[in-house]
């Protein structure tokens, strides 16, 4: 075998540039580098896009990929025994899902429900690949374990606030959150939705943002709440 074609069988493969480019911004980290082995799994990956409203996961079924998010968000949840949803938490850009690493990890089913809010694009890994990369990549491995912390940290949050305060300061709370977050004094969101985050109904949703909006906290309509004239409970939440 000639020196040349030795010399292109050694070269790891490369990605095209713009989902290179696109790795770098949401996982800076595990933009390619001088490691062939990283570099070959990551050929291995698929580009994935997929609208809004899509269902990625149901409780119970099998996981067999792990998924690296570009753009877009995914809000996991599960269903109580009376119909309701009860967000456990959403995962971002630059972000991996613990209900994905806690399958993928002890080889079980998928303990929730996960589905896209907006159009979503990544790369999705076999579940090969996936412990291939913690066996010999650290950063992604660093990833992986920072990751877990993080949210095992916000879900511990999430209990506290359900076990210690009350629901209108939550409801309160989460509206101060969502607008500061939208950067808009409207927000585009339904009693439904606020029910589902907080794991209760919407007839108790609907009835406490009645009592805010006669406080003139905020002011209500179809499919939308923007701020009142008394806002000071939202800028103290």
């Amino acid at each position: 075998m000639s020196e040349e074609n030795s010399s292109v069988l050694n070269t790891a493969p490369s990605l095209p540039g713009s989902i290179e480019n696109q790795l770098k911004a949401a996982f800076p980290d595990l933009a390619p580098a001088n490691h062939p082995e990283w570099m070959e799994i990551l050929s291995r990956a698929s580009v994935v896009e997929l609208p809004a409203r899509r269902v990625l996961m149901t409780e119970g079924s099998s996981c067999n990929t792990f998924f690296l998010m570009f753009d877009g968000r995914v809000r996991v949840y599960q269903i109580a025994e009376d119909g309701r949803e009860v967000t456990l938490y959403r995962t971002y850009p630059g972000q991996v899902c613990l209900m994905t690493v806690n399958s993928l990890i002890h080889n079980r089913p998928f303990r929730a429900n996960a589905e896209t809010e907006t159009s979503i694009t990544g790369l999705v890994l076999s579940a090969e690949d996936f412990h291939e990369a913690m066996r010999v990549f650290e950063p992604f491995r660093k990833l992986v374990l920072v990751s877990l912390m993080d949210s095992a940290c916000d879900m511990s949050d999430m209990f506290y606030d359900t076990a210690f305060q009350a629901l209108d300061v939550r409801l309160a709370c989460l509206l101060g959150r969502l607008f500061e977050r939208s950067g808009s004094d409207t927000l585009k969101i339904t009693h439904q939705e606020l029910a589902q985050e907080l794991g209760t109904s919407r007839e108790v949703i609907s009835r406490l943002l009645k009592k805010m909006e006669r406080q003139q906290h905020i002011s209500l309509s179809r499919g939308q709440i923007s701020v009142g004239q008394n806002k000071q409970l939202l800028d103290q939440a």
